[in-house]
């Protein structure tokens, strides 16, 4: 519970800064993809898993999506950003053959 833990401080943090980084949306996958994986870790575990982790996992991933949904037009506006970014670079190197 204590990495789940830190990666979503990790996420919170990505997503206060009041600019996001170019690599934002890389950062992003990434934590989320950690995240993800160690919740199904933690889901998997059947001896150790209570009720009360269960539903502490739960409400923790319901906050989460609070939070990104809070944050749904910034993180679109980078990611559109990087997206186009990489096509114009695509296509200046298509052009510099």
């Amino acid at each position: 519970m204590k990495e789940l833990a830190i990666l979503e401080k990790q996420i919170e943090v990505l997503l206060a800064l009041d600019e996001y980084p170019d690599d934002f949306p890389e950062q992003l996958e990434q934590l989320v993809a950690a995240r993800h994986e160690q919740v199904k870790a933690i889901l998997a575990d059947r001896d150790n898993l209570s009720r009360e982790t269960f539903e502490d996992v739960q409400q923790r991933t319901r906050d989460l999506k609070v939070l990104l949904e809070q944050n749904k037009a910034r993180i679109r506006q980078k990611l559109l950003t990087a997206k186009q970014g990489k096509k114009s670079v695509s296509v200046y190197q298509m052009y510099q053959k």
